[in-house]
């Protein structure tokens, strides 16, 4: 790499170039700001008290009810392979075969009501060889994703935000409850229910977009670090809007008013049930 500088008139080699970069800032001073989950697990232990999933699954599972999860449920795929499965030549049991594609009818043709999902499903199987996982391909891949307000990393004036480090992208029970009413380092989350009025058809919908919107650029601008779209409160009074819906809505509002950098989104919802339907 070679670097061109007209206004110095000068060449710049690949070793200086790169040496200059790397002692534009502290980097190792800036990475000890990031903060890990684990980190805000124990500081919630003392504060709070410790929490188990199983509490928090007995204490959701009416709410579950209302997006057709049962007591255990079986994904649909899954249940369709059992009931393929048969015994060879050999009376070994061995798996049917499946397709790693979405194969289905377009969600537009479809007689029914499909989630929002199923109108972003890719329609051919993406795979590579070999596979990439954060198993076997850990050098290269990994599923850890920090979130939280952003710095401008083409400042070096500036000093990096501390973001909170997640080891994966999917939550659970307790590291969301845990995320709701964190107070570590002064860090603060903010829920918002994405639902509305049942009586008032789909003619609420709109309205509870904008009244969702309103309250996360709120939010982001009284200085919450987290904003978490939870669908929770729904029951026979109250529907649900689109995770997804809502999310894109909050995500474009947020930009239009120069507040995406400032917050993290987290979504709460029982409307996801399959891993492409996964935000």
């Amino acid at each position: 790499m070679l670097l061109v500088d007209t206004y110095e008139q000068k060449i710049e080699e690949d070793e200086d170039l790169k040496a200059r970069i790397a002692t534009l800032r502290p980097h190792k001073k800036l990475a000890m700001n990031r903060i890990h989950l684990d980190q805000m697990k124990r500081d919630d232990v003392l504060s709070h008290g410790a929490i188990t999933n199983e509490y928090l699954i007995k204490r959701v599972f009416k709410s579950l009810k209302i997006v057709g999860w049962e007591a255990n449920p079986v994904d649909k795929h899954h249940r369709k392979k059992l009931r393929d499965t048969r015994l060879d030549s050999d009376r070994r049991l061995k798996e049917a075969l499946g397709s790693m594609g979405n194969d289905a009818a377009l969600a537009c043709l479809s007689d029914y009501s499909p989630l929002l999902f199923s109108y972003f499903q890719q329609l051919f199987a993406q795979v590579t060889n070999p596979p990439i996982d954060p198993f076997r391909e850990q050098i290269v891949m990994s599923l850890r994703c920090p979130i939280g307000p952003e710095s401008n990393f083409l400042e070096p004036e500036f000093e990096l935000q501390g973001r909170i480090l997640l080891d994966q992208p999917v939550l659970s029970l307790v590291d969301l409850e845990v995320l709701k009413r964190t107070s570590y380092r002064g860090w603060r989350s903010k829920v918002i229910d994405i639902v509305y009025p049942a009586r008032h058809d789909c003619r609420g919908l709109a309205p509870a977009l904008d009244r969702i919107c309103s309250e996360a650029c709120g939010a982001a601008l009284d200085g919450f670090q987290v904003i978490i779209l939870s669908d929770r409160a729904s029951n026979k009074d109250f529907v649900p809007v689109s995770s997804l819906l809502a999310l894109g809505a909050v995500h474009q509002c947020l930009i239009k008013q120069r507040l995406r950098m400032k917050v993290a989104l987290i979504v709460e919802s029982g409307e996801v049930k399959q891993v492409h339907g996964r935000i």
